[in-house]
């Protein structure tokens, strides 16, 4: 692509996005009328923090929190999902179409930084807590590695080196195709769950690195807190486990016995899965059902219509820069624009 079409993208892009939403064509009310709208968070943390987690895109920070959920406000009627997709199967239609907020992975950041600002709008949400990573105080497998991969990039290239003669010991290919980060997270996602966790171990003993404070999950105090706010609690699996890597026996063990262990701490039915990576398949969706959830949401994104399946919901991945302008602001039209569906490229 030439400079000059590279310079003229940006503006062409926004000029789009703004003819099409002053025109109506991308706003919620008639792109999402009679749907369910879900949308994925993961972190919350203040400018300055995410500069130092390995995965920005997956951040806002809670002032961008507060702007997404003021757009929420004014253009959805916002709630938890399993409430909301109850509505939707019933046949009520609202006068704002449905839209549900979840967050992935129960991190503490969530309840420090999120919840304060979901208060402010009275919204309600839904949080996808990996049971036995609650209950050993692991953070997240994936984070490892980032946290793994952050460190050896900061220390240079002789650290980044050591990652990646690992990593091939493991299967990773050592030439670097993409962002150094993304090269090892992603190849590390075909690594058996066995061999990906002696992996991890190893990395961590290489280069002498810890998890920071903020970085924890919460813990089964803090997920009563949320829930007993309102909430909805929904089950993440175990240990954030990759479904279709899993054989028969340890598949039920992340999907059914994540529900027990979530029903005994909050003593409340657990309905609502939420796969892993996004990833699944056909046993996987039959254990769900067979465990005794109501739904589940991939990372698919999409909306949903009623006749959508219930244990396949579409979610709306949530990126702030994916939503700049050309002036790197967040854009109302730019976002009405994404969230249509009608954006090239999703």
């Amino acid at each position: 692509m030439s400079s000059s079409l590279k310079s003229i993208k940006p503006i062409l892009r926004d000029l789009l996005a703004e003819g099409l939403f002053i025109s109506s064509i991308s706003k919620p009310s008639r792109c999402a009328n009679n749907k369910l709208t879900i949308v994925t968070f993961h972190r919350v943390l203040p400018e300055e923090l995410r500069q130092k987690y390995p995965y920005p895109g997956i951040c806002v920070t809670p002032e961008e929190l507060r702007w997404f959920c003021n757009f929420f406000n004014q253009f959805f009627t916002v709630g938890s999902l399993t409430y909301l997709h109850h509505r939707l199967m019933n046949g009520e239609h609202p006068e704002k179409p449905y839209l549900a907020i979840t967050f992935d992975d129960g991190q503490l950041d969530n309840l420090q930084y999120g919840l304060p600002v979901l208060d402010e709008f009275n919204f309600k949400a839904t949080f996808y807590i990996p049971a036995r990573n609650v209950d050993e105080a692991n953070i997240l497998w994936h984070d490892r590695i980032g946290y793994c991969t952050l460190n050896a990039k900061n220390s240079g290239s002789e650290a980044m080196k050591k990652v990646l003669i690992l990593a091939e010991a493991y299967g990773v290919p050592s030439k670097v195709t993409d962002s150094f980060e993304s090269h090892i997270i992603q190849h590390s996602k075909k690594i058996a769950p066995e061999k990906r966790t002696e992996f991890i171990e190893n990395l961590e003993n290489i280069l002498k690195v810890t998890t920071p404070a903020w970085g924890r999950l919460m813990t089964w105090s803090e997920i009563r807190q949320i829930h007993q706010q309102g909430h909805e609690i929904g089950s993440h699996s175990m240990t954030h486990a990759l479904m279709p890597q899993c054989v028969d026996q340890d598949l039920k063990y992340e999907i059914v016995e994540s529900r027990k262990r979530l029903e005994s701490e909050l003593n409340a039915d657990i309905t609502s899965f939420c796969y892993p990576n996004g990833d699944y398949d056909e046993r996987a969706i039959e254990t769900v059902l067979q465990a005794g959830y109501r739904n589940a949401v991939t990372t698919k994104w999409g909306k949903n219509k009623p006749n959508q399946p219930q244990f396949q919901l579409d979610r709306c991945d949530i990126n702030t820069f994916n939503n700049w302008n050309r002036k790197q602001e967040l854009s109302v039209a730019r976002f009405a624009f994404r969230l249509s569906g009608l954006q090239p490229g999703l």
